[in-house]
């Protein structure tokens, strides 16, 4: 598994836990883990769990990097994006701000709006700049 095929599987545990916050996150992964063919890698894990665990610190930098946009007016697919990257920039630096970005974008574009991929750019090049 590559790091952006990764990355795509963290994303859909990400926005699967959105929906569903009374799970944990080890069910979610669980859950998941059932209905995909391949086992979730150590990085799936990493990320899920990493965003996860420090979600109420990541969405303070995402309401404080998007302004004028409450937390809960922000797409749901694109939260999940902004808090992935947002723990790649925050807990991961080794990978690169630019790679976590451009992976953020290329997530943006596959799995949300056009409109969606200005607007996560914008915010997670503030975070990036913090």
């Amino acid at each position: 598994m590559t790091r952006r095929e990764a990355r795509e599987k963290a994303l859909c545990l990400i926005y699967e836990y959105s929906y569903n916050p009374e799970k944990s996150p080890q069910e979610i992964l669980e859950h998941a883990s059932e209905e995909w063919e391949d086992k979730p890698s150590g990085f799936v894990k990493e990320l899920f769990f990493g965003v996860c665990s420090h979600l109420d610190e990541l969405d303070g930098m995402i309401s404080a990097a998007a302004e004028n946009w409450r937390i809960q007016r922000i797409g749901r697919v694109s939260l999940s994006v902004l808090r992935l990257c947002a723990f790649e920039l925050t807990y991961m630096p080794e990978t690169g701000r630019e790679i976590s970005i451009n992976e953020a974008l290329e997530l943006t574009r596959k799995y949300d709006d056009e409109k969606a991929v200005s607007f996560v750019n914008g915010v997670l090049g503030k975070i990036a700049n913090k």
